[in-house]
């Protein structure tokens, strides 16, 4: 079956570049918005994620940036945006321009009823050795995701120790360049549960959840069922666990998937945020974790970590590192394989001003599997400089 894409590593970096400043506007003495903007400079050994290796360029990218986040009465509204405009140095046929936005809003009635409207959608330069299923490529080729969600629950848990919550989850991905259309899907997901909120620390749900889709080039469907079992633990007010064990039934895999997820805050000069997964499909890459790939129909265990470390007061380090193993069978083509990521990076942020931030950063990624075809080694490495008005 079909997979997800890793995203190039330029575009990791520039997207940890941003999270390495401080640009939620509501961190900054409560102001409620923020513009801003950045320029980096690259260098990637591999663009094309080669087994050969030898094309190696520089790109340079510039953002802007803006965002909100106000409080309204009970109600909360957010939104941020991001444009990019990237150019490279003797590929100039992959120039580009992308985006990433998002936006929601967390309601609440005066009663026990509340609930999230969330949209976000993103344009990147797609990873050009991603999918067996396709032969490596050197065309441009642009990825657009987007994620529409909306929840809502019945029982709030300062008033209630059960609370039931329903959701709904669309997905869709496209490209623009036609070798990839049996890569695109549309899908949809519903789900159905139970809360209990046995403490302001602990908090237990058991759930239904159903998932179908397509792909639009060929009709092919496929579809998932799972009984969630979570877990929500608040173990200190710095540190926070949020597990998922499911029984999962898809058209070719019944077994146990499940997903963890630790951020650990305990303030002073460090944090570490960390997740693992266990799944077949799509939720992988929607949990936040970039060093690997999924199929619809196919276990992967995949695992990433980021560590950030206040070296002086405006200073910081930072490291991340990733490993997705997995065995696929595509359903489409009949092919079975193995598929090994490893990922770390490097960096370094100092905030030059109360506004401005300058970073370098080094990333390096594998990928081996048992067509040589797709194997590749790649690293990236440049700098950054970001400021932001609130």
């Amino acid at each position: 079956m079909k997979r997800l894409h890793r995203l190039p590593l330029p575009f990791v970096l520039l997207a940890s570049a941003t999270l390495a400043a401080p640009c939620w506007a509501q961190s900054d003495a409560g102001s409620p918005w923020y513009v801003g903007g950045s320029l980096g400079h690259y260098y990637t050994s591999n663009v094309f994620r080669s087994a050969a290796g030898e094309n190696s360029d520089r790109l340079t990218s510039i953002s802007l940036l803006g965002g909100v986040d106000q409080r309204l009465g009970r109600q909360r509204v957010y939104g941020n945006l991001r444009l990019n405009d990237t150019r490279y140095n003797d590929n100039s046929r992959l120039n580009n321009n992308g985006y990433d936005l998002g936006g929601g809003v967390n309601w609440e009635t005066v009663g026990n009823l509340s609930g999230t409207l969330e949209y976000t959608r993103k344009r990147t330069l797609a990873d050009f050795n991603s999918t067996t299923a396709v032969a490596p490529t050197t065309e441009k080729n642009l990825q657009t995701d987007q994620s529409a969600t909306a929840t809502a629950r019945l029982g709030l848990p300062t008033l209630s120790s059960y609370s039931i919550e329903a959701s709904w989850i669309h997905r869709a991905r496209d490209y623009s360049l036609a070798i990839f259309d049996t890569q695109e899907y549309r899908q949809d997901a519903q789900s159905l549960g139970l809360l209990y909120n046995a403490s302001s620390a602990w908090r237990f749900g058991v759930a239904g959840r159903y998932t179908k889709g397509k792909v639009p080039f060929n009709g092919f469907e496929y579809d998932r069922k799972d009984v969630d079992l979570t877990a929500l633990w608040r173990a200190t007010g710095s540190s926070s666990l949020n597990a998922r064990i499911s029984r999962s039934t898809s058209d070719s895999f019944s077994g146990v998937t499940g997903a963890l997820n630790w951020d650990w805050r305990p303030g002073g000069r460090w944090s570490m945020s960390t997740q693992f997964s266990r799944d077949t499909g799509i939720e992988t890459y929607y949990q936040g974790i970039t060093n690997g790939v999924s199929d619809f129909n196919r276990v992967q265990t995949a695992v990433q970590t980021q560590f950030n470390y206040q070296l002086t007061g405006k200073l910081t380090a930072q490291l991340g590192a990733g490993y997705t193993r997995m065995n696929r069978h595509d359903d489409q083509f009949g092919t079975s394989y193995k598929d090994n990521t490893k990922q770390y990076s490097l960096g370094l942020a100092w905030q030059a001003l109360r506004n401005v931030t300058v970073g370098c950063q080094y990333s390096h990624q594998s990928r081996d599997t048992s067509n040589v075809l797709y194997a590749y080694d790649a690293y990236t490495a440049g700098c950054y400089v970001q400021g932001m008005l609130r």
